[in-house]
């Protein structure tokens, strides 16, 4: 009999301890998702024009492309010396178009940024991008005016003979893919600086821009700090403790 006062304390100091803790993670629950929201709201409204700015990208990467299939339809192809940078223009521009769509369709708040593809997308941009301005320098270094027909001395034909329009495509291929990697790369850092992204990343922790490095062109961010902090000189130092001895 004298036993069951002090359970029916600790039991009720039991149910108070549980209460309490649940009230605890619901505040903290409840803290992260309006530092989610507040993150998600400021990502939105800096990186607006870049979105449309990229989605615009898009939509002339898509019209070059059709551009292209219309012209291959009405017997316009481009000579055997440059073909092989035209195909190389045309793949990239497709391959930046699969890659970049579905980001810049679906936008922060899609699958694409809960995923983690941003940063592959974006080296892929990159990439591509740099594909395309090569096959640019390779088509001015290599390419030469075609011969005119006899007896045509008009002025369209002598501009058809300098620049054709595959011509004209590949400049604006590389405009396009260039402007696209610009856009990719301004959402990508707002969302890092949000705290958006990587995935699991709290929003709450403060982001500095000199965080965001161009590094993260080619790899992940946590690749990218390790390359920036030289963490692989460490694997080097016992060997030179070792000499030393």
């Amino acid at each position: 009999e004298e036993v069951s006062p002090v359970r029916s304390l600790a039991s009720h100091t039991a149910s108070r301890r549980q209460a309490s803790s649940a009230a605890d993670r619901q505040r903290r629950h409840q803290l992260l998702e309006n530092a989610f929201r507040e993150a998600r709201g400021k990502a939105d409204v800096a990186s607006r024009g870049a979105l449309w700015h990229g989605r615009i990208a898009l939509v002339g990467l898509l019209a070059l492309g059709a551009l292209r299939v219309i012209a291959w339809m009405q017997g316009s192809a481009p000579g055997s010396t440059v073909v092989g940078m035209h195909f190389l223009t045309t793949a990239s521009d497709l391959c930046c178009s699969v890659a970049a769509l579905p980001f810049f369709v679906l936008g922060m708040r899609g699958c694409c940024v809960q995923a983690g593809c941003v940063g592959p997308m974006l080296t892929m941009v990159f990439a591509m991008s740099m594909v395309d301005v090569g096959a640019l320098v390779a088509f001015l270094i290599i390419a030469t005016p075609r011969p005119l027909p006899p007896g045509s001395r008009s002025a369209v034909d002598v501009m058809e003979a300098c620049v054709s329009i595959w011509d004209f495509a590949l400049v604006a291929s590389v405009s396009l893919q260039v402007a696209l990697c610009t856009a990719a790369w301004r959402v990508y850092k707002e969302l890092r600086l949000a705290g958006l992204y990587p995935p699991g990343s709290n929003p709450a922790s403060e982001v500095k821009a000199e965080d965001v490095s161009l590094l993260e062109l080619l790899c992940e961010a946590e690749d990218a700090r390790m390359v920036r902090t030289c963490q692989c000189a460490g694997e080097a130092a016992p060997t030179d403790e070792v000499k030393s001895l």
